[in-house]
């Protein structure tokens, strides 16, 4: 009977255990005052001007930060991938807004080397969906998207806006 019942009571424990299933964990408990908030229409993405705007994503043991800031139309500010053994990279973003999406030149450092490539997000009901697409081979110091018409944004990482003040 006693080894019944610890038996039972390890099946329960394991069972009880939080299970890491690789699906992308949403920010619920933030501030509402504090967020980067979207523009009325659904999907357009605020051009607010001197506003901080602070995005996150997280997956498994990866995260990804993002913040920046619309001046004279430019947006300019900082974003970083943290990965769990891979490699990390972090670096400035410079870019713009056009309708619903975020087309950004991200010059960042990783391993030590400095690159340079272009990243575009397409704001989904105040979710920023990072674009996922083909390079061009243009021998320049740039990355650029090949075919911006085919990038795909349903299977890059979903940016949640949180509290600037969690991620700084």
């Amino acid at each position: 009977m006693k080894n019944l019942f610890l038996v039972l009571s390890g099946i329960i424990l394991l069972n009880s255990c939080e299970k890491n299933d690789g699906k992308q964990k949403h920010v619920e408990n933030r501030k509402p005052d504090t967020l980067a908030t979207p523009n009325q229409e659904k999907n357009v993405i605020s051009k607010a001007e001197n506003i901080d705007y602070c995005y996150l994503n997280v997956l498994a043991k990866d995260s990804m930060f993002m913040t920046y800031k619309v001046t004279n139309g430019i947006v300019k500010g900082k974003l970083k991938y943290k990965n769990f053994e891979k490699d990390s990279s972090s670096g400035e973003i410079t870019g713009t807004i056009s309708a619903d999406t975020l087309k950004v030149n991200y010059k960042f450092v990783s391993e030590g080397i400095t690159s340079e490539r272009e990243i575009y997000f397409l704001q989904d009901s105040g979710v920023l969906l990072e674009g996922i697409g083909s390079y061009a081979d243009n021998n320049s110091a740039k990355l650029v998207y090949q075919s911006p018409k085919a990038i795909n944004y349903s299977t890059g990482r979903r940016l949640n806006p949180v509290d600037c003040k969690s991620i700084k």
